[in-house]
């Protein structure tokens, strides 16, 4: 915490804070950890993180496209480190996201490089694909004072969801962290390679979330708009507040939109349900995310992102599984290569939950089903196991009764989608619920 005082040294540019602000919100920073601590009683967990940021957060760099993020490479690494486990989602208790129904983009960087920019994304400064140390997968690493955006998609509907998985790296030596802002994009339809957005960034029509780790401000999200700027204070801040003690700790963040209506979730808190946020005649086909100026060796803090999966079409759980008599989701994450499931499906079993408990007399049979990365035997094996692990958690978390249910795997045999793209392979990794007469 002493080093903390060094920022009395330090002058936060990008942003134009006053010196007397900037005091402030050092005090402020200092003030929100130690109510975090007390409230949360974390004490060991957050020393342990702070300690393991203050190390950094390990890269490696490699001439290498061998990643470790499909089924094939860490099956059965995983499955050896990681048996089957209960699920718990306690702290996704009021998760209600439920993802789209039709995969339009998957990104992992798994085909990239490591070292190397991503082929098929823009910025105007530059990142590079790395591994991330005690994380799977390979991530894309943001710099400071740089735009990055993602591939130009088709236009996409008035109801759609987007997710990605992010970590936030910090020395704790009394830098300012940068505002970091996700933005949906209504990029014009020549601009398929980004140039036009990366040197007329605040000229495309867009909806921008902004937020400020550890800062005072940690606690409001500001949306701009083509149409005009206005920022929304949230009560919500504790997941956001948050990110200033677990630096180093991957965080999952959700975004849905209906119509004009904005709702953002971070680790499964609800931090952001605008209804008229978005102006109606606005549309979008390009994700990108900017990373503010900061005084600091640029090595030192970081910003990561993988795992962005963007769907379109609202799930209809209740409809398709009791009027039609089937439904699947892609909406139900596993860890790689694994049955555990990740809290960030709380939302879709909830709303398989009280399907069934709205309908007590429904049956129904659960069926795993995986890409074709991988020995053909092994997913079989997993799609199995992965739709026991589905039944468990119902029946756990949810109090689903376990007569009312039975179970099967058809691992890469049944694929809905081709499994040479990345959005194909993500609509395959799927569960089946039908309906037993």
């Amino acid at each position: 915490m002493k080093q903390l005082l060094t920022l009395l040294l330090l002058l936060f540019s990008f942003s134009g804070f006053s010196q007397g602000g900037f005091l402030n919100r050092v005090k402020q920073k200092v003030k929100d950890k130690v109510e975090y601590k007390a409230d949360e009683k974390v004490d060991e967990g957050i020393d342990k993180g702070l300690d393991e940021t203050e190390n950094g957060i390990e890269t490696t760099i490699k001439n290498s496209t061998a990643g470790e993020n499909n089924e094939h490479n860490t099956q059965k690494k995983t499955a050896e480190n990681n048996p089957a486990k209960s699920t718990s989602f306690q702290s996704y208790s009021r998760y209600d996201f439920v993802p789209g129904a039709q995969m339009v983009y998957a990104e992992d960087f798994s085909q990239d490089v490591i070292g190397e920019f991503p082929l098929l994304w823009a910025t105007n400064n530059h990142g590079e694909v790395v591994t991330v140390k005690n994380q799977p997968g390979q991530w894309l690493r943001m710099f400071h004072t740089g735009h990055f955006a993602g591939p130009q998609l088709k236009k996409l509907p008035e109801n759609f969801t987007v997710e990605f998985d992010m970590v936030l790296t910090f020395p704790n030596e009394g830098y300012v962290y940068p505002s970091i802002r996700f933005k949906l994009l209504q990029s014009p339809g020549t601009d398929k390679d980004g140039r036009y957005y990366l040197a007329n960034a605040d000229d495309i029509p867009q909806t921008t979330v902004s937020i400020n780790p550890g800062e005072e401000e940690s606690s409001t999200i500001e949306m701009n708009t083509s149409r005009g700027s206005n920022k929304y204070f949230n009560a919500a801040s504790k997941p956001l507040k948050q990110l200033s003690s677990d630096y180093g700790k991957p965080f999952h963040v959700a975004i849905w939109v209906q119509k004009t209506r904005f709702r953002m979730w971070m680790n499964g808190e609800k931090i952001y349900d605008i209804p008229q946020a978005i102006p109606a005649d606005m549309s979008f086909n390009r994700l990108a995310i900017d990373v503010t100026s900061y005084f600091s060796d640029e090595e030192k803090i970081g910003v990561y992102a993988t795992n962005i999966r963007v769907a379109e079409g609202a799930a209809d759980v209740r409809n398709k599984l009791i009027t039609e008599g089937n439904w699947t989701t892609n909406g139900i994450i596993f860890d790689v290569a694994s049955d555990k499931i990740k809290p960030e499906s709380s939302g879709v079993l909830k709303e398989i939950a009280n399907t069934l408990k709205e309908n007590p007399s429904v049956k129904i049979k659960i069926i795993g089903h995986t890409d074709s990365d991988g020995d053909d035997a092994q997913n079989l094996d997993l799609s199995k196991r992965r739709a026991a692990a589905v039944k468990d958690a119902l029946i756990k978390d949810f109090q689903v009764e376990e007569s009312r249910m039975q179970t099967d795997g058809m691992g890469e045999t049944k694929p809905v989608a081709d499994n040479k793209l990345k959005e194909g392979k993500a609509q395959n990794r799927r569960v089946e619920f039908i309906k037993l007469p």
